[in-house]
């Protein structure tokens, strides 16, 4: 019996009580994980002599993307086949669902990878997921759709937290390799996971491999490109919906002070506005806000000579930028290695976050500290930076990836290592 055929069976024939407390006990999932690691080492070994192995990697948006190194790494060597399939989160609205697809195409295109939107036509070995969730991705690229696969994910965001669901999915639990960046992650997944991490690799955090090659030269995207212009992000997450699963957002508190501030100051900075990719599906969903109002809003922010608009891949705009405000859990490590100053405006994430997130946020200016106005005042403009110290202990200790290589290069021989024919 199949897993969805089991799932059928479980719920027309189990009375309530017993479904509720299998869900408690998690049967049915450990169930599905032991089937799903039985058969890992059969099809590892059915690798070993194959000459050429399909790998898919699912893309849900260019921002999502972070395996751009590692694709790179397999294109060149003869053992990988890999692709990229277009595959942007199923619940969007239609027309942020088109322009999403559309920055895909045009994205990858340049970078000339064989680029699919469905896996009819490609049957591959190893496939990689770019979120853990089974609701992130159409019914055809669920793991429950696709068995006899090598299912492997990096986590789309620099885990700061000790939310359970972002170490203990179904696909944490039944995927061959999950590879983490810090060995306080693999720790994480040891306490939180049914599998105990018993699939996870510390490899680093491979988005950031655009930040320790030193041979790459970054694009500069800001609008005023003269250096004495400060470039200030203001970075925003999505969870502005009432009854979110989370709540970290100030976007509803900060949508007007960030203009202002940039009329205000005017000629000593510019404001790069980088809204989390499914924010704006998120405000055509709020009451209070809506289609109309969301698109003034966000087409208003290209029309002053010191603010644009940000949506695409962030990296280089990182690189170039003198300072970070925002509320975003993964920013609040990804920016340190930049190691330029930066404040959380954010819910306060008072025992929520792990250890290694209590070490970026220390080493973040708070609206605790003093206001966001102060902040580029003091920080920004003036150069007073009591915390650069901080940043860079976190960067010397946690940041870099370990074998003195990038954390696609341990990816990809972590990969190799397990499928060679001497294994």
């Amino acid at each position: 019996m199949n897993f969805l055929s089991a799932k059928k069976w479980y719920r027309a024939c189990l009375p309530k009580w017993l479904r509720l407390l299998f869900g408690v006990l998690r049967i049915k999932d450990r169930w599905f994980i032991h089937q799903c690691q039985r058969e890992i080492p059969t099809i590892v070994n059915s690798l070993k002599n194959k000459e050429s192995i399909n790998v898919a990697f699912l893309a849900m948006s260019v921002s999502f993307w972070k395996y751009d190194n590692l694709f790179q790494l397999m294109q060149a060597h003869s053992r990988f086949n890999p692709v990229v399939i277009i595959a942007p989160r199923p619940n969007l609205d239609p027309s942020i669902k088109a322009r999403t697809v559309e920055a895909m195409k045009t994205f990858f295109a340049k970078k000339k990878y064989i680029v699919l939107e469905s896996l009819k036509t490609f049957d591959p070995d190893i496939l990689f997921y770019s979120q853990p969730y089974d609701t992130s991705v159409e019914d055809e690229f669920s793991i429950y759709n696709n068995p006899h696969k090598l299912y492997c994910y990096v986590p789309y965001a620099f885990w700061i937290s000790n939310y359970r669901w972002g170490y203990d999915t179904m696909l944490h639990n039944v995927a061959w390799k999950l590879f983490f960046p810090t060995q306080i992650h693999l720790n994480n997944a040891k306490r939180l996971a049914l599998n105990r991490g018993a699939n996870v690799c510390v490899t680093g955090y491979p988005q950031a491999d655009r930040f320790l090659e030193p041979s790459t030269e970054p694009t500069n995207c800001w609008k005023i490109k003269e250096p004495h212009c400060k470039r200030i992000i203001w970075a925003v997450h999505h969870s502005v919906l009432p009854n979110g699963r989370s709540d970290c957002s100030s976007f509803m508190e900060y949508a007007t002070l960030f203009l202002e501030l940039a009329k205000k100051y005017s000629g000593s900075i510019q404001i790069a506005f980088k809204p989390h990719p499914i924010l704006k599906n998120n405000l055509y969903l709020h009451p209070k806000w809506g289609k109309a109002r969301t698109d003034a809003y966000y087409k208003e922010w290209n029309e002053y000579s010191n603010t644009f608009l940000a949506e695409e891949d962030y990296i280089d705009l990182f690189k170039q930028s003198d300072a970070l405000i925002h509320d975003c859990g993964s920013f609040m490590a990804e920016y340190l290695y930049t190691q330029k100053p930066c404040m959380y405006i954010g819910v306060p994430r008072n025992g929520i976050l792990c250890p290694f997130g209590e070490l970026t946020l220390n080493a973040h200016y708070l609206v605790s500290d003093f206001d966001v106005e102060t902040f580029i005042n003091s920080v920004v403009i003036k150069n007073n930076d009591p915390k650069q110290q901080d940043r860079k202990n976190i960067f010397s200790e946690y940041l870099l990836p370990p074998n003195h290589k990038l954390a696609s290069q341990n990816i990809f021989d972590a990969i190799l290592r397990d499928i060679t024919k001497s294994c």
